[in-house]
C-alpha cells in the first residue's frame, strides 16, 4: 500500500489496491515482460471551513509521497459540478511546480465515481490539491489518487519487444483491379503493455454495430519516452479501475507520440467493445474511443501520432463501410463520423489544437477519407447490393480469416458475408446459427459456395459449403441441420428430402467407434469408420 506521508488534520486514507499483471497472460516471447506491482494510493481531500478561503471548498496541503507517475481526483456521483475547478501541484526533482488544472469529466456513462481526467506526471513524489466552486458546494468523498505504474523488463531495456498484433497485412490494388483493403495496423496487445488480467465489462460488453469514432487525449506531459508509453497506459487503466471504479480502462485504443497503438478495453480489437469514454452510454456502446497520449491545448499531435490515427481510424471506418466525413444520429446526438469528445459532453478534450486538426483542410477527417477512398472489395459490393435493411448494421468489419488468397469475412446484424476463391456469399438466420455451431469457416463445412437454394418442399431450403450443406427445415420450430462429408454426399445422391429418409431432424454427430450419424424423419445415415455410409429407413 502506498500512503501519502505526513500528518494531515482530518485526513482519512482510503483503501489502496495493488495488482500485478499475471505471467500466464503473456505470450511466450513476452515471458520477461512481467510487470512490477502497480501501486494506487488514495487520500481524502478535506473540506475547507475558513471563510477567508474564498471559493476554495476543499484542499490537501502540499505533502511528500512515494514516487508516482499519474494523478487524478474523484468524488461521489451526483454532485452538480458546474463551475467547479480542480487543481493539483506536484513535486518533481525536488521542486514544487505551479498549479495545474485537471479537467472535470463527470458522468461517463459507466457508473462508479465522478472525477477528473488523469494527469501523467512522469516522476513525482509530492502532491497538493485545491478545489474551488463558485456555489460554495463541495462533492462528497473527494479523493486524490496517485499511481505508480511499475515497469517491465522490456521497458527497462527497450520498447521494441512489445507484443504486437500483426494479423492485418497490407493489400494493394493489382493492375487487374483486385480489391484494395485498409489493413489492420500493428497494435500492442494488452499483455504487451501489462494490463490487469481478466477484466471484462457487461451491460452490454459489445454493441450491435460500429458507427463512428470519438477522439480523446489523456492529458499530461508530452515529453515521455517511448519506453514509458506502456507505463502510462497501465496507469490510466489503474486510475479508471481503482479511482473511477470502472470495470476496465475506458478507451478502446490509445496512441502515443511515437505512433505506437495500444489495445485498450478488453474484448477484442475487431469487436465493437463498449467503452467508457464519451460521457453517454449510447455513444460509448456504438463508437470506438481513441485517446492520443498527451496534452494538445496549443500543441498539435506529432506527425507519428497523426499517421497512426489515420491508419487506425481508417481501418475501422473502411472495413465497416462508413464514410469518414458527414454526420450520423446516435442517441440524443448528431455527430461527425469522426468526432471529438467535446462534441458529446462539456469538456476541453481532446484539446483545442487536436480538435482543430480533426476538421482542418488536410486534417484527420480529410486524411482518413483519402485513406479509405480506394477501399473496394467483393464483400463491400455485396453489402451495398443487399442494402442495410437486409444485412443489418456492420458489427465486425471485414477482416481476413486466412493468410491465403481470399478468405475474408464481415459480421453484420442479420447476416455474415464471406468471400473466398469460391465466391462471395451471405449466411443468415438459421443457416448462420447452425454454421456457427459447427465452427463456421474453420469447421467441418468449410467456406460457403452458394446462396440458399429451394428444394422440392416449401418447408426446406439448403445452402452449400465446400465440404457439406446446411438444411433449414420448417416444423413447429424451425432449425438448421448441418451434414458434411460422405453423409451429405449420400443424402444428396439419394434425393435429399424426396428420398425415403425425408428431411433432417438432427445435425450430424460423432458416435462410438469413429463413426458419424445423421438423423432424418424416417431413418438415419451412418458413416462407418471405414468410410462406408449405411442407410437405415424406418
Amino acid at each position: 500500500m502506498r500512503l501519502i506521508s505526513g500528518t494531515i488534520a482530518g485526513l482519512v486514507l482510503a483503501g489502496s489496491m495493488t495488482y500485478v499483471a499475471q505471467a500466464d497472460e503473456l505470450p511466450i516471447d513476452q515471458a520477461q515482460q512481467r510487470v512490477e506491482a502497480v501501486d494506487v494510493g488514495a487520500a481524502a481531500v478535506p473540506a475547507v471551513r475558513d471563510d477567508a478561503a474564498g471559493d476554495v471548498v476543499a484542499e490537501l496541503p502540499a505533502r511528500r509521497t512515494d514516487d508516482f507517475g499519474l494523478v487524478g481526483v474523484t468524488w461521489k456521483r451526483g454532485f452538480d459540478d458546474a463551475g467547479m475547478v480542480v487543481e493539483v501541484r506536484l513535486r518533481t526533482d525536488g521542486t514544487w511546480g505551479a498549479w495545474e488544472e485537471l479537467h472535470v469529466e463527470s458522468d461517463e456513462g459507466e457508473g462508479g465515481r465522478d472525477g477528473t481526467e488523469p494527469l501523467w506526471a512522469g516522476e513525482s513524489d509530492g502532491v497538493a490539491v485545491r478545489v474551488t466552486s463558485p456555489t460554495g458546494g463541495r462533492p462528497d468523498d473527494l479523493e486524490v489518487s496517485t499511481i505508480d505504474p511499475g515497469t517491465t523488463a522490456a521497458e527497462t531495456a527497450t520498447a521494441s519487444t512489445a507484443a504486437y498484433d500483426r494479423t492485418g497485412t497490407a493489400v494493394t490494388q493489382a493492375a487487374d483491379g483486385s480489391p484494395t483493403y485498409t489493413p489492420r495496423p500493428a497494435i500492442i496487445s494488452r499483455s504487451g503493455w501489462g494490463a490487469k488480467k481478466n477484466t471484462f465489462c457487461d451491460s452490454p460488453r459489445t454493441g450491435n454495430e460500429s458507427r463512428g469514432v470519438v477522439v480523446h487525449h489523456t492529458a499530461g506531459s508530452n515529453s515521455y519516452s517511448k519506453s514509458q508509453s506502456a507505463s502510462i497506459v497501465r496507469a490510466v487503466q489503474a486510475y479508471h479501475m481503482n479511482g473511477r471504479d470502472w470495470c476496465d480502462i475506458g478507451y478502446n485504443f490509445l496512441v502515443d507520440r511515437y505512433g505506437q497503438i495500444f489495445e485498450g478495453r478488453n474484448g477484442g480489437v475487431d469487436q465493437p467493445v463498449r467503452g467508457a469514454h464519451a460521457g453517454d452510454k449510447t455513444v460509448n456502446t456504438s463508437t470506438m474511443g481513441v485517446s492520443m497520449m498527451g496534452t494538445f491545448t496549443s500543441s498539435e499531435p506529432t506527425a507519428a501520432t497523426k499517421d497512426a490515427m489515420v491508419r487506425l481510424i481508417g481501418w475501422r471506418i473502411g472495413t465497416t463501410f462508413h464514410p469518414a466525413v458527414g454526420t450520423y444520429g446516435i442517441g440524443l446526438y448528431r455527430l461527425n463520423r469522426i468526432a471529438g469528445h467535446r462534441n458529446v459532453v462539456g469538456t476541453a478534450c481532446p484539446g483545442q489544437a487536436a480538435y482543430d486538426w480533426l476538421s482542418d483542410d488536410g486534417g484527420l477527417r480529410d486524411r482518413v477519407a483519402a485513406y479509405v477512398s480506394g477501399y473496394r472489395s467483393d464483400i463491400k459490393t455485396r453489402f451495398q447490393k443487399l442494402t442495410s435493411a437486409v444485412t443489418g448494421p456492420v458489427k465486425v468489419g471485414e477482416y481476413p480469416f486466412t493468410t491465403g488468397d481470399g478468405g475474408r469475412k464481415a459480421r453484420l446484424g442479420k447476416v455474415d458475408i464471406y468471400s473466398s476463391p469460391a465466391g462471395t456469399f451471405s449466411i443468415g438466420d438459421y443457416f448462420r446459427t447452425e454454421y456457427a455451431a459447427v465452427g463456421e469457416q474453420t469447421g467441418a463445412l468449410g467456406v460457403p459456395i452458394s446462396t440458399t437454394e429451394a428444394t422440392s418442399r416449401d418447408s426446406m431450403r439448403a445452402q452449400r459449403f465446400a465440404d457439406g450443406s446446411i438444411y433449414r427445415v420448417k416444423r413447429s420450430s424451425t432449425r438448421g441441420y448441418a451434414l458434411w462429408g460422405a453423409i451429405d454426399a449420400t443424402y444428396r445422391d439419394l434425393g435429399q428430402e424426396k428420398s425415403a429418409l425425408g428431411a433432417p431432424t438432427r445435425r450430424q454427430t460423432k458416435i462410438s467407434g469413429d463413426r458419424y450419424r445423421a438423423w432424418f424423419a424416417h431413418g438415419h445415415l451412418t458413416r462407418q469408420a471405414s468410410g462406408y455410409v449405411s442407410v437405415y429407413v424406418s
